[in-house]
């Protein structure tokens, strides 16, 4: 899947991370920490940010995931209230 624009609607704590009805493409470290992401151990200094699909991430404190709720990304491909065209 192509890296989305950068534009994210939702941010979290790693804490709450909620894989079910969200997509999470970005971690950010308010405070230096080291999550597990994608069962990789990563050492993350404060203010930094790492772009990547997330899948799974450890609940560390200070350590935030940005992404999108899924209906949205899952979303048909039209806008409209009437049905797609055939």
């Amino acid at each position: 899947m192509a890296l989305r624009s950068g534009v994210f609607s939702t941010i979290h704590l790693s804490t709450d991370a909620d894989f079910v009805n969200y997509r999470y493409y970005q971690v950010y470290a308010g405070t230096g920490g080291a999550p597990v992401i994608n069962d990789v151990a990563v050492t993350m200094s404060a203010a930094t940010t790492l772009d990547i699909s997330v899948k799974s991430i450890s609940a560390t404190a200070g350590i935030y995931v940005l992404g999108v709720k899924k209906d949205v990304v899952n979303g048909p491909q039209t806008l409209s209230n009437y049905p797609q065209p055939v």
